[in-house]
């Protein structure tokens, strides 16, 4: 029993957050609508949630689902994740500050966030990021976009959510520069899948396609 304590004790210290729209028809990937359609890109949104899902299963962590709207019940990620919530805040800093915040008045120590927008995210790559993080105040997994895929603090940093133009190409550079003196890790860069152009990268998902109807 002591044992099993020590575990769930060492595990709760370690929290992933993911960050989720609701998949709603007209309301995700819209650049990537612009050239497969609605009903197409919610189609590709929901196997990317279904991707992500699969990747984060085997992490022995926290893990705190954030939905961008509403909760959803009997989704991909039922029994996957260790609590939903949702995503409060104006803007996407404002959201991730919240829950960033939240999660270290809660005692974790390591907190690392990812999106539901990577094909290609693996869970060695979201185990570097906590490594990193055992000597590092920050670890960050660029996209190729100028933004990123994941964030990490070992410390409250207030300024990586603060005065950042979210959705464009500055946000990468603008974020690294508000650790300012304090170290943080680099991972490898990935790929957001935005738009036709990103999901031609990927032909296993751009094949997915021809099981829709």
């Amino acid at each position: 029993v002591k044992a099993v304590l020590l575990k769930i004790c060492f595990m709760n210290k370690k929290l992933l957050l993911i960050f989720a729209k609701n998949p709603v028809l007209s309301k995700v990937k819209t650049r990537l609508a612009a050239s497969i359609g609605d009903e197409k890109a919610l189609f590709i949104y929901k196997k990317l949630l279904q991707k992500t899902a699969e990747t984060i299963e085997g992490l022995d962590l926290h893990k705190s689902l954030y939905y961008s709207e509403y909760i959803e019940e009997g989704d991909v990620w039922e029994g996957n994740v260790s609590d939903k919530n949702i995503q409060v805040g104006n803007t996407l800093g404002e959201k991730m500050e919240n829950a960033f915040k939240r999660g270290f008045s809660e005692g974790f120590l390591k907190i690392v966030i990812i999106g539901t927008d990577l094909w290609d995210i693996e869970m060695k790559d979201i185990n570097l990021a906590f490594k990193a993080l055992e000597s590092n105040a920050g670890v960050i997994g660029p996209a190729t976009d100028g933004g990123y895929y994941l964030l990490g603090l070992s410390e409250w940093t207030t300024e990586v959510f603060e005065n950042k133009k979210w959705g464009t190409s500055s946000v990468l550079k603008d974020t690294m520069q508000s650790f300012k003196n304090k170290k943080v890790v680099k991972l490898d860069y990935k790929n957001d899948i935005d738009n036709y152009t990103d999901l031609c990268s990927f032909p296993k998902l751009l094949k997915l396609l021809d099981t829709w109807y």
